[in-house]
């Protein structure tokens, strides 16, 4: 199968897999904490397994410079992002614009991205989920300055004329997080796995139950999503101008600015057509569910970014394939 029709099918078959959190939420079988629960299994156990598996292969040096590339172009990308965000939605409310620009910046590279990728491209492009998993540090390490900056910077929570961002920086921002958070755990053992050549000894048990954790990333991922989705109130929604410029950034703008620069970088130096697809397909995934986590964690507008995400999340089974096509 083509990869392009390959991204339509799999995209489509995530979607699928939100109706089960849709029902589950409508027909009252949930209760509140649910949805956490599953992102935590997903984020802290789930999705390294699937990372670290990655990286159980021969040595290949090639995958080392590949790896290279997706970081550096995935560092260029979260700039570009973050310079044409931060200078778009002057003249919103506070909380409205900063999640709007949040929104704007961050992808869903870890829920949608990372299952995508390996659902799409690892049987033909082996290795295209540790390069994955290398855009992941770059957005994590992003997701902790600029994105905590962004949520708390020159803040009045209380609006009692006191900039209440100190206090909230104080609840945890450091870019360290990224460092020690399991993914980047994952790939730093991993790693390791595939540089020394001990990829061999590791007992097959282990990668069996891996194995049987990776299949649970697409689906509980989509779940979550699903059970956001439930939640939702579309009313008034597309009379919201913002709304329309953010999707715009979001799924057509900033996904090919991140196509131009891999292709102009690709007219200097020769890379592979698989770091070439990472980059994009993880560009232009629809805004980070870790939004709505975000919003709520510094009193930002959590109704409005959650929205947001709903919308970009829809709006993605149409432009992903797209703008893979260019590719």
């Amino acid at each position: 199968m083509d990869v392009a029709l390959k991204v339509i099918y799999n995209v489509a078959l995530l979607f699928i897999m939100m109706i089960p959190g849709i029902l589950l939420k409508k027909c009252r079988l949930s209760t509140d904490g649910i949805g956490k629960g599953i992102s935590n299994l997903v984020l802290y156990i789930a999705q390294p397994a699937l990372i670290f598996l990655a990286y159980l292969r021969p040595f290949d040096k090639n995958i080392l410079i590949n790896s290279a590339y997706v970081l550096v172009l995935s560092i260029v990308v979260h700039i570009i992002f973050s310079v044409v965000a931060m200078n778009f939605f002057k003249k919103s409310p506070d909380g409205a614009r900063r999640m709007l620009r949040f929104a704007t910046i961050f992808s869903n590279a870890a829920f949608m991205g990372i299952p995508l990728i390996s659902a799409v491209l690892e049987d033909t492009y082996p290795g295209a989920t540790v390069y994955a998993s290398i855009y992941n540090i770059t957005f994590n390490l992003f997701l902790w300055s600029l994105g905590v900056y962004i949520c708390t910077d020159k803040r009045d929570v209380n609006e009692n004329g006191i900039e209440d961002d100190e206090e909230h920086i104080k609840q945890g921002a450091s870019p360290l997080k990224a460092l020690y958070h399991p993914v980047t755990v994952a790939a730093a053992i991993g790693l390791l796995f595939f540089i020394l050549p001990i990829e061999g000894y590791v007992p097959g048990i282990l990668t069996e139950s891996f194995g049987m954790l990776k299949n649970l990333v697409a689906p509980l991922s989509m779940v979550v999503i699903g059970l956001r989705l439930a939640d939702m109130s579309f009313k008034g929604i597309f009379k919201d101008k913002d709304m329309y410029i953010f999707l715009l950034l979001r799924h057509i703008l900033l996904p090919l600015a991140s196509l131009g620069v891999v292709k102009l970088v690709g007219l200097v130096i020769d890379i592979p057509t698989v770091v070439e697809m990472v980059v994009v397909i993880m560009a232009s995934a629809p805004a980070a569910t870790s939004a709505t986590m975000f919003a709520e964690k510094y009193d930002c507008d959590a109704d409005y970014v959650s929205r947001l995400v709903t919308v970009s999340t829809l709006l993605s089974i149409i432009t992903m394939p797209l703008i893979l096509l260019l590719v």
